[in-house]
């Protein structure tokens, strides 16, 4: 602690220029308000004649183990440049919770610049002496206020995790699009305003548009960025902003488009700090988020969302002096070789040709096929596709006018039985083989193996319920209503040109081989396969 030579010059000191400096975490209670800290601390001034209070420091909500509070540095540069020789707090929790980094601020620094410091109710004044017990004293407070912050640290991770788990939102700000429920923080719900322009978002991509031009586009309608929206709706301060006035941008639209926040899901914990000291932000790996499918309402379709996220990963480009990409782009491959078929021009007509054709070692044929025969040719397939679901509609639509003991319904229900007793079945032997190793009636390596096959076993099963459950909810849609799958195709049934709407909404890739045939993946195959299996029972 400080020596005599440095007390007396404490003694010495006819007037003090004081900085009275409160603070405040997330968790303290009402008698750890601000305000409770500078009223404490004008009343103790008051019986201090030679105590001049020059600055008032408030840091509202920041932890102690935090050093880079604002108005904690802005004390210390006025202790560095002479104004503040002194420092009033209520105790010394409230200057920190990190045992080095006070016991740092009461031995060295606040010494080296001739500071006096008053912790009120820790009975501490600087300028009178301590004994061995005093000193004893003031460190083990400084201990325990640090194992404070440790387990105030730990039940608060505890409670986050938890909260997590259970597909509450605890974020500080809610995602754009969403809003904090007025009953519940933790649950989101969707502000309108914002929810139209991320569908709008949504809807000129599948349009073609690329992410700068629907960036470009908003930014001519004015309409405020997610960090604009976002100051003036909350208290929200941009920290790394440099402009006067948040834009869109390409990178912004894109992670817009990417989140699954939009189709229902909630992604959280997808970042983490090593402990309660460290406040680097470290990745978590995928395996470790926390990820609650329909914990929200959704702003844009399973559907739409998938479209648009196999957008995102085809190689497009937006036409030249055009909104929007060519209707086939990013969707040709060539059927010999799998790589890309690119657009080119030869004379006034425009070709379809392999990319590996045209590379230095050439490693597939050179086969081409005219755009304009092309779009022909995938006109007339879509037409095809188009009846056949107009048909199948018809089919879906008689079976769900049997009774269930006919439309399959029941045994599909069964069959949802059977997987989920054979996954609890796995999950006990699972439990059983510990017990079993532990009782030396398995090596460990059929321990491992054994329970390696349970979890393959498990994920199978979970897998087929899915598609169960796919195949059931064909069948028990309204009756009075088509599914929406097949209302993407059936919709399009006076087809008239290609766009890239209708093209997107359909397809999944198109396919040239040598010889100029043609064949089209379409969407949802999956589920025709389905309907051609009832078709063949009826």
């Amino acid at each position: 602690m400080l020596g005599s030579i440095f007390n007396r010059r404490f003694v010495m000191q006819s007037i003090f220029y004081a900085s009275a400096y409160s603070r405040t975490s997330k968790d303290d209670i009402d008698s750890s308000s601000i305000e409770n800290q500078i009223a404490l601390i004008r009343n103790y001034v008051k019986s201090m004649p030679n105590i001049n209070i020059v600055s008032e420091r408030e840091d509202n909500g920041f932890s102690g183990t935090d050093f880079l509070r604002p108005d904690f540095r802005e004390m210390m540069t006025d202790i560095e440049s002479g104004k503040v020789n002194c420092v009033i707090v209520k105790d010394f929790s409230r200057l920190g919770r990190n045992y080095i980094e006070v016991g740092e601020l009461i031995d060295e620094i606040f010494p080296k610049h001739n500071v006096r410091l008053i912790a009120i109710n820790d009975n501490y004044d600087s300028i009178n002496p301590c004994s061995d017990a005093d000193e004893i004293l003031i460190s083990f407070r400084n201990l325990m206020n640090e194992q404070y912050a440790r387990d105030t640290s730990g039940k608060i991770r505890s409670i986050l995790s938890s909260k997590r788990e259970k597909g509450q939102f605890v974020g500080a700000f809610a995602p754009y699009g969403y809003k904090r429920d007025e009953n519940n923080r933790h649950q989101l719900v969707i502000d309108e305003h914002a929810a139209n322009i991320v569908r709008d978002m949504f809807h000129c991509k599948i349009k073609g548009m690329s992410q700068q031009r629907i960036s470009e586009w908003l930014n001519k309608l004015g309409e405020p960025s997610p960090a604009e929206y976002k100051k003036r709706n909350t208290n929200y301060v941009a920290q790394f902003q440099t402009h006067s006035r948040a834009l869109w941008s390409a990178v912004t639209v894109g992670r817009i488009l990417r989140n699954p926040v939009y189709i229902g899901v909630l992604v959280q914990g997808k970042q983490t700090t090593p402990n309660y000291k460290v406040k680097r932000r470290i990745n978590r790996t995928s395996d470790e988020w926390n990820i609650i499918h329909e914990a929200h309402e959704s702003i844009i379709s399973k559907n739409d969302f998938e479209i648009v996220n196999g957008l995102l990963g085809q190689d497009t480009r937006t036409a030249p002096n055009k909104e929007t990409v060519y209707p086939l782009s990013g969707m040709m491959y060539c059927g010999d070789c799998g790589n890309n078929m690119i657009r080119t021009k030869s004379g006034l007509k425009y070709y379809y040709v392999c990319a590996s054709s045209r590379a230095k070692n050439k490693t597939c044929t050179s086969h081409s096929i005219q755009e304009e025969k092309l779009l022909h040719t995938v006109m007339e397939i879509i037409s095809c596709q188009i009846a056949y679901s107009l048909d199948a509609e018809r089919t879906l639509t008689y079976v769900k006018s049997l009774s269930s003991q006919h439309n399959g319904i029941v045994k599909l229900h069964a069959q949802l039985a059977d997987r989920e007793q054979e996954i609890k079945s796995c999950e006990c032997y699972k439990q059983s083989l510990y017990e079993d190793y532990k009782n030396k009636l398995i090596s460990k390596e059929d321990y491992i193996q054994f329970g390696n096959d349970y979890s393959m076993r498990i994920k199978e099963l979970q897998q087929a319920i899915i598609n169960l459950k796919e195949e059931v909810e064909l069948l028990v849609d309204d009756k009075s209503s088509p599914c929406e799958w097949l209302q993407d195709f059936t919709q399009h049934k006076r087809i008239q040109s290609l766009t890239r709407q209708l093209t997107v909404n359909l397809i999944e890739q198109i396919k040239v081989f040598t010889g100029n045939r043609v064949a089209v993946s379409f969407r949802y195959h999956d589920k025709m396969e389905f309907v051609q299996k009832l078709q063949a029972q009826l």
